[in-house]
This record gives structure tokens, sequence and C-alpha cells, in this order.
């Protein structure tokens, strides 16, 4: 008889030189894998990293951009952070804006101009600004960007840029990376302004609380829009024209010219 060919399978004994097949594992096999790279605390830290790194490259965004016109510095006598105008001038006006009111930047580009012309620059006036910032976070940042502008002296500067780059609320105008680089503008102009110490400044949040204070401080004197401003303390509310600054001085004038005269309290002691 022939013999078959086909070979005779022989089982595998527990001994010898045999291998036991291995067992069959409880995990699925990205689980292993994940485990063998170092599982949750490995991947759990380079999460919170990325995180971390994640909010940083957001709070520097760029952001929205508004406008390409060139920024040209406006002429201001005796400024002092954010007043201007000769300090023993007369009549005081306190403005009280936010950086995102579209209403303030109306007054900032077509009555401030002819304010600082007639009455500020010659003396008869000065103006202190006071952050009044309701609007947003990003009214928040702009007005503590400004005030660590003011640490160099270049508040109305930076202010100027400010409304100059103004677009709709909180629409990533006022990021700190914008922010930053609006400090630059001022910088190409003012060399002598340290862009380092405005980011570290900015960075650090420092002036957040005060802020938050002039804020308070305004709302509970009775301000309750921006822009707002007291002439003399008398209160004055709205983008108004220079006709109605013009009267609203003149009346000022008047009344210290008068007997005993003397200027009503500003509504908030504002540093």
């Amino acid at each position: 008889m022939g013999r078959s060919n086909r070979r005779q399978g022989r089982p595998s004994s527990g001994g010898g030189g045999g291998r036991s097949p291995t067992p069959p594992s409880s995990k699925p096999a990205w689980r292993e894998t994940f485990d063998s790279w170092g599982g949750l605390p490995v991947f759990g830290s380079i999460a919170a990293v990325l995180v971390v790194i994640g909010l940083l490259i957001y709070s520097n965004r760029p952001g929205a951009s508004v406008g390409a016109e060139e920024w040209v510095p406006i002429e201001r006598v005796a400024v002092n952070g954010r007043s201007a105008g000769d300090p023993s001038a007369p009549v005081k006006i306190v403005a009280f804006e936010d950086f995102q009111c579209p209403f303030c930047q109306k007054f900032t580009h077509e009555t401030e101009p002819a304010l600082l012309e007639e009455f500020v620059n010659t003396g008869k006036v000065q103006i202190q600004f006071v952050p009044y910032s309701f609007l947003g976070e990003e009214s928040k940042k702009a007005a503590e960007a400004a005030e660590c502008a003011a640490d160099q002296n270049r508040f109305w500067d930076y202010h100027d840029v400010l409304y100059l780059r103004q677009g709709a609320e909180n629409s990533g105008v006022f990021t700190t990376g914008n922010l930053k680089r609006y400090a630059r503008e001022v910088q190409g102009v003012f060399n002598d302004f340290d862009l380092s110490k405005f980011d570290d400044c900015l960075d650090s949040g420092v002036k957040r609380p005060l802020i938050e204070n002039l804020a308070q401080q305004a709302a509970a004197s009775g301000i309750s829009s921006t822009p707002t401003f007291t002439v003399n303390g008398a209160l004055m509310a709205g983008a108004q024209p220079i006709e109605v600054f013009r009267e609203a001085i003149k009346k000022a004038q008047d009344a210290l010219a008068m007997p005993g005269g003397t200027p009503a309290a500003t509504p908030t002691a504002a540093p």
C-alpha cells in the first residue's frame, strides 16, 4: 500500500522544547500600547502642558485687526499720567470713558482736538481721563494697557492709538497680542518707550485692581454711561460737540468769577 505524503500532526506536550501559546489579554491592543507609553500619568501631564500653551497662544493672539490708518501724535501740554493741561487751570474736566465705547471714540476724534486747541493747550482747562470699563473683558484689558503706558507717561499717546484701532465690542481687537502691537506703534514714534517694561506690566495683571476700583467708584458716583464728563463738577453726558463744551466751560468760568466762587467737587476721587 502506498504511504500518504500528509504528515500527521503531533499534539504539543507541556515539556521539552515546545512553547505554550500566550494567554489572551483582557485589554484591547490600544490600551496595551497606551499603558506601555506611560498611561494616564504621562498623557495627563502632556495634556495639561498643551492646555497651558493653548491659553498663552489664545491670550496673545493677534485677534481682529481694524484699520491701517497711520497714527499721528496729538500735541498736549503738561501731560501727567491720565491728565493733560496746566494743573492750576481754573476749569477741570473729568472724562469717564470706555475704550470700546463708539461714542467715546466719536468724542475723541470729533470734539477733543478742538477742546485741546482752544482750552487745554492754552492753560484754561485741565482734562483728566478716568477709565470706566464696563463693556467687557477687552475694555478692562485695554484700560490696563493704557495704565501700563501711563507708567512711562505715554497714556495719551496710547489712548489715541486705542481709539484709532477700536472695533466691534469684544471682537478680538483688544487682545493682549494686539495691545502689545499697539504699544509698538507708540515706540515707533517715541523710541524711549520701553516695550519690555510695558509687556511685563500688561502680562502681570498688576493694573486690574485699579481699573476695577475706578469703575466701582464711577458707578457709585452715579455715572451710568460713557462718555460722561464733569466740568468743575457739573455733569454732562454724551459725545457732545465743541459748542456744548464751550458753553459749559463759560458757565464754569462765570461761576468762578462770582464772589466766593469755587468749583464743585468731582463726583469720584479718581487717582
